[in-house]
């Protein structure tokens, strides 16, 4: 399979997660702001839950799949065994992200959801009002990796009249 089919598989991927999770932040919004008061419902629950595998789930492709293809794309030479970091750094340096700093503070925010602090309400709704935030965040850096690839790479959108196998 090409590169450009490949992206083209993995941005419909990203943006089915992007936009189940913008709607799993929508439905949070309604309750979020009242949090260290409130006890978390089963309905809440769920939502955070939901919030939490897509949040994961578009990370991980962006990171794994997405984040890659575009230095292969760009013809970008970074070795075999470079760190993450490495290219991280390098997106951003082509433009492809913002900032790498930004990409890293997503780490923070996945772990935000793995304390649970039962006798502390405060600390409970500051770490989920942090998760909510920085998916958000997460949501707006696709766009505008997503903004890049249609700039840079217009053959990605011309596969889609071709069969993707």
């Amino acid at each position: 399979m090409m590169p450009e089919q490949s992206m083209r598989i993995y941005l419909a991927e990203c943006s089915l997660h992007a936009e189940v999770l913008g709607e799993a932040l929508i439905d949070a919004k309604a309750w979020a702001s009242l949090l260290p008061g409130i006890v978390i419902e089963k309905k809440m629950l769920r939502i955070l839950d939901q919030v939490a595998y897509r949040f994961a789930k578009l990370q991980d492709s962006m990171g794994e799949k997405v984040m890659p293809l575009i230095l292969e794309l760009a013809q970008e030479p970074i070795s075999a065994n470079a760190t993450f970091v490495e290219k991280l750094n390098r997106l951003e340096r082509i433009g492809a992200i913002p900032s790498a700093e930004e990409w890293k503070k997503f780490r923070i925010v996945r772990n935000a959801l793995a304390h649970d602090y039962p006798d502390e309400p405060e600390l409970r709704a500051s770490a989920i009002n942090l998760f909510l935030e920085g998916a958000a965040n997460l949501i707006a850096l696709y766009q505008d990796v997503k903004a890049y690839i249609d700039a840079h790479f217009p053959e990605v959108n011309e596969i889609s009249k071709e069969k993707i196998t």
